[in-house]
């Protein structure tokens, strides 16, 4: 029974959930759009036996899914938003969408829902069995992808209960994350000025496109002044229709990274002050529009710790000859000395590297390193102790947010270490629920020394979702 009752229940489920994941990587949605993705993981898990609860607040394709009563409440997120221009067929070492310009699974969340699910329905039959008293969830999440969908379910209040929270993401190593990352803020800028003839009449004209490159220069200047740790990244999403034509509109977006989330805010506030003044220098009107907040992750070292010793224990993947074969292949996707350059970085030898996959599980980062990504799990790790883990779902030297990626994450090889990884969620679930209660204690008394007497802050109440092209 026990552990060993989890792996059994997850065996038996092997071909629904590796089909699941595989399903919605074969129907890729964009953030708050992912209509097929949710209906498919409702349906599975109420016929499971799960409570659903659907929607969230304002956002139709969140929900809750619930099993048990009582404490402690243990929570496991799940996503499924894809990446626009990731389009990408799957199994392959060279560049191939399936569409042009579409929408793909570059950064696995076909896999990381389903894996988080897999631990839900394994950890909730184990339950079931042996009587074991608490409650476990998994949170269907929207639009991680720079939207903070999990910002919207905070504000909603659906986090707040929890004695911890489990989340995971496929990537190139199964390890255990100690770093903390970044708190991101994205924003819309959007000029209006005055169309005219750019030749016969270029005075009466008020060019909103000269509005976004001085507020890119301006911008340029700040970086100076900001914090070394902080990053401001920008597009021009609208330059204008005719180069003959003054502009009489004009975008861009921004992102702004910080260690902090209060860093974040300062250096946002200082931003939008230089597009106001970009605006009045060029006669044209500014408007912003706050796409989305995602707070600096918390990372948790007493549920890594646990989460750890359960990869140590959990039973390897059941990778075969052609999908090792596949992982092997990757390589030539990138340029050489690739593979060698990655390893080096976990401190592994490359003797023991086969398949350009690692040979054990990692642990990463310290408390004293800031990661340079993002993500609005940040938001729930300020509510709740939440764990950082990853699971091998690509070759190591595989980065997300590209086609290799895509390609990597719609295949057996990606769904067989989804499955591990939802294995080991559900035994650090089991054994807080069961024989390491004391753990959540501990994280609970690491949560609130790192949180250094500050609060979780929402996002605004009169935030509505981004809702951007499907």
């Amino acid at each position: 029974m026990s552990k060993e009752s989890i792996h059994t229940h997850l065996e038996a489920l092997r071909p629904q959930l590796q089909n699941m994941a595989l399903d919605i990587w074969a129907h890729p949605e964009a953030g708050f759009h992912e209509t097929y993705a949710s209906n498919l993981q409702k349906d599975f898990l109420r016929g499971m036996g799960a409570k659903i609860i659907a929607p969230i607040d304002m956002l139709e394709t969140a929900f809750v899914a619930e099993y048990g009563e009582g404490q402690p409440i243990i929570g496991l997120l799940g996503e499924f938003d894809a990446l626009p221009g990731l389009s990408q067929k799957a199994g392959v070492n060279y560049r191939e969408p399936l569409e042009e310009n579409a929408y793909g699974h570059g950064c696995g969340h076909n896999l990381l829902g389903t894996g988080s699910i897999a631990a839900f329905v394994g950890l909730m039959l184990t339950m079931q069995e042996e009587g074991i008293p608490g409650t476990i969830r998994y949170y269907g999440c929207p639009a991680e992808e720079v939207y903070s969908g999990k910002s919207f379910m905070a504000r909603a209040g659906v986090f707040d209960d929890l004695d911890c929270c489990l989340s995971w993401h496929p990537s190139g190593e199964d390890g255990v994350g100690y770093a903390n990352n970044t708190a991101l803020t994205t924003m819309e800028f959007h000029f209006t000025g005055t169309e005219a003839h750019a030749a016969a009449n270029p005075h009466l004209g008020r060019s909103a496109l000269d509005a976004v490159e001085l507020m890119n220069v301006g911008a340029n200047y700040l970086r100076e002044h900001i914090i070394p740790s902080a990053r401001i990244h920008y597009i021009i999403t609208d330059g204008g229709r005719a180069v003959n034509v003054v502009p009489g509109r004009a975008a861009s977006q921004y992102a702004i990274r910080a260690p902090q989330v209060d860093q974040m805010h300062d250096i946002r506030s200082r931003l939008i002050d230089i597009a106001r003044g970009a605006a009045l220098m060029t006669g044209t009107k500014m408007e912003y529009v706050l796409v989305g907040v995602y707070h600096n992750r918390l990372p948790n070292a007493a549920l890594a710790d646990l989460a750890y010793e359960n990869y140590l224990q959990a039973p390897p993947t059941p990778w075969n000859e052609e999908e090792l074969a596949f992982a092997t292949s990757m390589a030539a996707a990138y340029p050489e000395g690739t593979v060698e350059k990655t390893v080096a970085n976990y401190g592994i030898s490359m003797e023991e590297v086969h398949n350009n996959l690692l040979p054990r599980p990692v642990r990463m980062g310290s408390k004293s390193k800031i990661t340079g990504g993002s993500s609005d799990v940040g938001d729930v790790s300020w509510i709740t102790p939440t764990l950082n883990m990853t699971g091998t779902c690509c070759p190591v030297m595989v980065n997300g947010h590209t086609w290799q990626a895509a390609s990597c994450y719609g295949t057996t090889f990606a769904a067989k270490g989804m499955l591990r990884s939802g294995e080991v969620l559900a035994m650090t679930a089991y054994d807080l629920l069961t024989t390491r209660k004391e753990v959540l204690t501990q994280a609970r008394q690491e949560w609130e020394q790192d949180k250094e007497g500050k609060h979780y802050i929402p996002i605004p109440s009169d935030l509505k979702p981004y809702l951007s092209e499907a």
